[in-house]
This record gives C-alpha cells, structure tokens and sequence, in this order.
C-alpha cells in the first residue's frame, strides 16, 4: 500500500461549480490507489494517454481528493445524474 509520502502531487480538498463552453474528451483508461497518510484516507485517480500516445501506459494526470472533497464530488453525482 502507498502512503503520500511516496507522490509530490496535488490535493484537491475543495470543488467549486464553474460554468463554461467545453467539450467531451477522448475515452482513455483509468484506474484508482487509496492512499493513507496521519489516520486520513484519500483517493487517488490516475488517467492514461489515449490509444495514439507515443509513451503507451504512461499516466497523464494523478488527481487526489481528501475526504470533503470525496464529499463534494458524492453529492454532484447524486444530484446531477
């Protein structure tokens, strides 16, 4: 098992809701690490280039999210879909 010690990464522990013209991305694989540091557990999401990637395999985002933000993110999904 990991600890957060092993990454120097960002931590999001706060979502707030911004409105603006974008678009659906490319579908690419993904997978998930619980992480525990000081009795705290987070989560870990790491995103993987798209098929046409010159380095296959190689993560392209690590996103971490305290418990608030696991929080946050339960009630978007909830009450949006």
């Amino acid at each position: 098992m990991k600890t957060m010690e092993e990454y120097n990464l960002a931590l999001i522990n706060k979502i707030d809701h911004l409105t603006r013209n974008s678009r659906v991305h490319e579908e690419v694989e993904a997978t998930y690490n619980i992480l525990y540091k000081d009795g705290e557990k987070y989560l870990e999401v790491t995103t993987y280039g798209s098929k046409d990637r010159e380095m296959k395999g190689k993560a392209s985002q690590i996103i971490q999210f305290n418990k608030e933000a696991i929080k946050q993110l339960k009630e978007i999904v909830e009450t949006q879909f």
